[in-house]
């Protein structure tokens, strides 16, 4: 072989090896080409926003923002950056262009360079919209859209698109992105403000959506967090990002009684403040930011993923007529319209009234 041809053979392979070893935390990887490090740190920060959603992900010294709540919050998600030293933003995923999730996420692109920008394929008319895309030419940032099933890593962990599953919905809030995002053991699933459709397409792509932690859907909205997909998520702990006392009434009734049925441990932006959870890749400990807005109680609690599946409540309720049954009663809802509870009790406290037929005790 000529000896020229060679020495630029070992030129070309030790360049490729050297850019492949300099590559950032922002890379978006195949199924099969992404591993976790168990053993290896991941802090998940439910930022209080009031009434609406910001999650700061961090594994490696590799950063991302998901959602930054409203124009009134923007500014303290950015001091929250800025307190956990983020120098630059790996990844921002704007799950949807609603006000409550989108002006931080402007505000945080004004303030740092972004590597990957994940929103969803549709257009609003708001101004906080055309801010933010006008922003996004500015930087010369093309929105990545996501693709369900595409794997991402950052630092020592990978997320997975989830949703949306489908180019056109009624409702903008089932354009939401959702994520599986995954350290070592442990796993998160955030999905914006998507709601029951968007969640029963979900069920349908057969990834794994079984988790640690669920940051409930659309601040525990009602028409979020159904029956199946709470029973496909089977969450130890669950998030609820709402603002107290908000017009919305979130977190909803419903959803509680779901979520209390299921025997989560729920944690809540507008009792608590800022939420941090942080993963070693077998445990999730969960610690409340004592500098938040809340009401400045500290709470440390672990979580373990469970392989046995949480068993189903002796009593059935419907969420739309309010009405408790025994398991064998005629009038027992569909699966996406129940809840389970372990006692009559249980059903009681949760606003439920016995059947009139089976009468449940």
């Amino acid at each position: 072989m000529d000896k020229r041809i060679f020495n630029i053979k070992k030129f070309i392979a030790l360049f490729l090896a050297l850019s492949l070893s300099l590559a950032g935390c922002s890379q978006e990887k195949n199924a099969s080409s992404v591993q976790t490090s168990a053993g290896k740190d991941l802090e998940v920060h439910f930022i209080d926003v009031g009434q609406g959603s910001s999650t700061l992900i961090e594994s490696d010294g590799c950063y991302m923002l998901v959602d930054g709540g409203d124009s009134k919050y923007s500014s303290k998600v950015v001091s929250y950056l800025e307190d956990q030293s983020v120098d630059k933003l790996d990844y921002i995923i704007a799950t949807h262009y609603d006000a409550d999730h989108l002006n931080g996420v402007v505000g945080a692109l004004e303030n740092y360079d972004a590597d990957i920008v994940i929103a969803p394929d549709y257009k609003a008319e708001s101004k906080v919209y055309k801010s933010f895309t006008s922003l996004l030419k500015e930087k010369s940032i093309k929105i990545t859209y996501p693709k369900t099933g595409t794997k991402y890593k950052i630092g020592n962990a990978e997320f997975t698109i989830l949703a949306p599953n489908d180019t056109h919905y009624d409702d903008a809030n089932d354009y939401s992105v959702a994520i599986k995002l995954v350290n070592g053991n442990n796993s998160f699933i955030l999905t914006g403000d998507a709601e029951i459709e968007s969640e029963y397409e979900m069920l349908e792509t057969n990834i794994d959506l079984s988790c640690d932690v669920y940051l409930a859907g659309h601040h525990g909205s009602k028409y979020s967090s159904s029956q199946a997909f709470l029973q496909a998520l089977k969450p130890d702990s669950v998030v609820i990002s709402a603002g107290k006392d908000n017009k919305y009434g979130h977190p909803a009734d419903e959803t509680m009684a779901r979520l209390n049925a299921m025997g989560c441990d729920i944690y809540r932006t507008d009792k608590l403040g800022d939420i941090i959870a942080t993963s070693n890749g077998k445990n999730i400990t969960f610690n409340v930011n004592k500098s938040s807005g809340g009401n400045g109680k500290k709470n440390n609690s672990s979580s373990t993923r469970k392989n046995s599946t949480k068993k189903k409540g002796a009593y059935i309720g419907n969420v739309n007529s309010k009405k408790f049954h025994e398991k064998d009663c005629g009038s027992v809802p569909d699966e996406e319209n129940r809840v389970y509870f372990n006692t009559a009790d249980d059903a009681e406290d949760a606003g439920y009234n016995p059947c009139g037929n089976c009468n449940p005790e």
